[in-house]
């Protein structure tokens, strides 16, 4: 009898050619980790990059209302609009000056919102926030910022004072018409006066930190998350007005647009060294616990 022999090369485990291909288990584990180690390195660079985009986006909104404030101004002999600290009436807004603009920009849809606060504040919107814009809802009842009564809403705030409001009127806000910038000549130093800036309503009056005629008026922000604490339809801190910009939306600061048109970005310990009205104290720092 003939024994069949086997050719033992054919299937020996020393072939390569008899191995079965694919990936073992820990191959698949190495190649995993190496690239969680690369997201994980690329994943700052490329957050940080997506924020210096939309900052940059949102100084370049803001260049644009400093172009129209600059167009209206010089149209009504450098004077600014009036704005009364009033409801709305037939013909009067409380909150006006972008309906005011609106004959100069046209369609400025696009730039009513930073694109790092584009976000409803809730449901309905309300209040804004460091990353949530203010309006639409209940909230904005006699506000309006268009023709068209549904634009009630933005992530940029006007500094109320600019006003052209005369004395002895008391219906300027804050009844201080008498610190109230009226025209684009009234500044000495028109790069330190901020006209619509980074903020989380239509417009703000900032007080000197030494200031109390408005209780809260030149405080900083409580906390970070102060803003995002409150309820945006039955908001009640109206008298915080610098910290309606004292926000952390940039790296630490917020982006505004002074009279003279420039624009840039402003460390939130800075806030108080800008001479927001005629008779503010300024001081080159303020200590912010939450934000060091």
């Amino acid at each position: 009898m003939m024994i069949r022999q086997t050719d033992i090369s054919q299937t020996s485990p020393l072939n390569p050619a008899s191995r079965r291909l694919g990936f073992t288990l820990i191959e698949l584990l190495v190649v995993i980790a190496i690239i969680a180690v690369l997201m994980g390195i690329l994943m700052p660079g490329l957050q940080k990059a997506r924020k210096m985009a939309q900052s940059a986006a949102c100084k370049a909104h803001l260049r644009q209302w400093g172009t129209v404030i600059q167009m209206y101004t010089m149209d009504n002999d450098n004077k600014f609009w009036t704005e009364q600290n009033v409801w709305a009436t037939d013909a009067d807004y409380q909150g006006n000056w972008m309906l005011m603009l609106a004959g100069l920009y046209g369609d400025m849809d696009k730039a009513r919102l930073c694109p790092s606060a584009s976000k409803l504040n809730g449901p309905e919107g309300g209040i804004g926030t460091t990353f949530a814009r203010w309006g639409p809802g209940p909230i904005m009842v006699n506000h309006r910022f268009a023709s068209d009564p549904d634009k009630v809403y933005g992530s940029y705030g006007i500094n109320l004072w600019i006003n052209s409001v005369e004395p002895p009127s008391t219906q300027g806000w804050r009844n201080q018409p008498h610190r109230q910038w009226k025209t684009t000549m009234a500044a000495r130093h028109p790069a330190l006066v901020p006209t619509v800036a980074d903020c989380t309503w239509f417009g703000t009056n900032p007080l000197s930190i030494k200031d109390q005629s408005t209780a809260n008026g030149g405080s900083p922000t409580p906390s970070e998350e102060w803003w995002e604490e409150q309820d945006p339809i039955s908001f009640g801190g109206w008298g915080y007005d610098m910290a309606r910009v004292c926000i952390d939306r940039h790296g630490r600061g917020v982006n505004m647009v002074f009279i003279d048109g420039s624009a840039r970005k402003v460390i939130l310990n800075n806030l108080w060294s800008l001479k927001w009205h005629k008779e503010f104290e300024l001081i080159d720092e303020i200590n912010i616990p939450w934000l060091n």
